[in-house]
């Protein structure tokens, strides 16, 4: 059994500890450090929580096998790096850092310590999104020639001026890029050039409520990302092989089309991908399978927001190293 410490007791992090306490037979949370204990003493009590007094605490217990970085988006690599440094693999909630340097920095500790470092992102274990990275290992699709990925909110709407929800500092144009980054960069492998068109038009505040992509691979794909912060919730990822094409559509729709004549319909049962994702984490600590996004992936995709970022600012294609 898996013992885990999480940094952070909000909304995600304790529908994280929900996914798994008293339900999985490989990881359970025996530890937490919050700023504030007296807020989440209670929960911690009926979920066998443990409240360490200090983050340097939490890292210090020989009991606790990894950690869970929960806190705070702006500190996820603060406490990941904390982590790393103190001996403990990591599962950073995205975004795994909010810069580059940040994410290599991360990246490079893991690997000097010899430690995990996983990126949670639940959308990477849903049930329709398993089928599809099933059908591209087998070859179903051929050789991946471009993706297409839309991840859509009605958030900005709800966003006002002059909060910090609403400054692009904290949320820059295709911050919500991220939702469907992950799953590209895992098809294609590594991004090469993006090229991003921003504009803002319709919500109180100033963020880009859309953002579009074309990205080109080191392998020579593409991809198109769209990421809209002001219209209905849409999620799809679609990947395009020489042989044929799969869409991963919300969380349970799944459809491929093979040139051969195969052709797969499926609607998934609900899952919980929160626990897929917490257990993963701790199959890949014991070795039985290794954890489905890389580190380099990971530390890969907060350079390319940050080139995303910079196209949709300039109007110019970035390029990255």
């Amino acid at each position: 059994m898996i013992r885990l410490g999480i940094v952070g007791l909000g909304p995600w992090g304790k529908r994280l500890v929900e996914s798994v306490q008293g339900k999985s037979d490989k990881v359970k949370f025996a530890a937490a450090y919050v700023p504030r204990p007296e807020k989440v003493a209670d929960y911690a009590a009926a979920n066998a929580i443990e409240l360490a007094s200090s983050l340097e605490d939490l890292l210090a217990n020989p009991a606790i096998d990894a950690i869970v970085s929960c806190g705070p988006a702006n500190l996820h690599g603060e406490h990941s790096l904390a982590a790393l440094n103190a001996g403990k693999p990591v599962l950073a909630i995205k975004p795994m850092a909010l810069n580059a340097a940040q994410a290599q920095t991360l990246g490079e500790a893991a690997a000097r310590k010899g430690l995990l470092l996983a990126l949670g992102y639940n959308r990477c274990f849903m049930p329709n999104i398993s089928a599809l990275r099933m059908e591209i290992a087998n070859g179903a699709l051929g050789q991946i020639l471009h993706t297409e990925g839309d991840f859509c909110v009605h958030r900005h709407f709800n966003i006002k001026e002059g909060g910090w929800k609403g400054d692009p500092l904290h949320s820059p144009p295709g911050s919500l890029s991220d939702h469907v980054l992950y799953l590209t960069i895992e098809a294609l492998g590594p991004l090469a050039q993006v090229h991003a068109i921003s504009q803002h038009g319709v919500s109180d505040n100033r963020l880009s409520d859309v953002t579009a992509t074309l990205a080109k691979a080191r392998s020579g794909a593409s991809a198109f990302l769209t990421a809209i912060g002001a219209t209905a919730n849409e999620f799809r990822f679609h990947v395009f092989g020489s042989k044929g094409w799969a869409e991963a559509r919300g969380e349970r729709s799944f459809r491929l089309e093979t040139a051969g004549g195969r052709s797969v319909t499926t609607e998934f049962l609900e899952a919980d991908p929160e626990r897929l994702e917490v257990e993963a984490f701790a199959d890949a600590l014991t070795g039985h399978k290794p954890f489905p996004v890389t580190a380099q992936d990971a530390v890969h995709s907060v350079a390319v927001l940050e080139a995303i970022a910079r196209s949709a600012n300039s109007g110019q294609p970035v390029s990255l190293g």
